[in-house]
C-alpha cells in the first residue's frame, strides 16, 4: 500500500496517451495537429478521463481534483488495474476515432453498464 495523488495517475494517463495519440489526432482528422506534438495536451487528458468508461465518477472526480482528498492509498493491484484499463482505452477504436456518435453519452452511458468500473480504493 502506498499513498499518491491525482497528479500521479495524470501521470500515468499522460503517459499511456501519449504513445497513441498521435493515431488519435490522425484518425479524427485534426488540422491543428498537422506535425507531431510532443505529448498529451491538457485538454486531450482531461478529454480522456472525461470519456473512459473503465473509471466511475468519483475516480474521475479525483483525477481531476474535484474532491476534497488530494491523496489516496492504493495497493499494487489497483495501481496495475488503473494503468490496464487506462491502456484499454487509449488503445480503443472509439477513443482512438474520437466519432461523436462512438461517444455519445448515451453510448458512453451503456458502455458504463456493461464493464466493471475501477473505484476508488475507499
Amino acid at each position: 500500500m502506498h499513498s499518491i495523488t491525482k497528479d500521479y495517475l495524470t501521470s500515468i494517463i499522460f503517459i499511456t496517451t501519449t504513445a497513441a495519440l498521435n493515431k488519435h489526432r490522425e484518425l479524427k482528422h485534426d488540422k491543428c495537429y498537422k506535425h507531431p506534438f510532443p505529448g498529451a495536451t491538457d485538454e486531450e487528458v482531461i478529454d480522456f478521463i472525461i470519456s473512459i468508461p473503465y473509471f466511475d465518477t468519483k475516480l474521475k472526480d479525483f483525477i481531476m481534483g474535484n474532491l476534497a482528498e488530494h491523496t489516496i492509498i492504493i495497493s499494487q493491484a489497483w495501481e496495475n488495474e488503473f494503468i490496464k484499463n487506462t491502456r484499454l482505452w487509449a488503445e480503443n477504436f472509439e477513443w482512438l476515432n474520437d466519432k461523436d456518435h462512438f461517444l455519445n453519452e448515451a453510448n458512453i452511458n451503456s458502455k458504463k453498464r456493461q464493464v466493471v468500473h475501477l473505484k476508488l480504493p475507499y
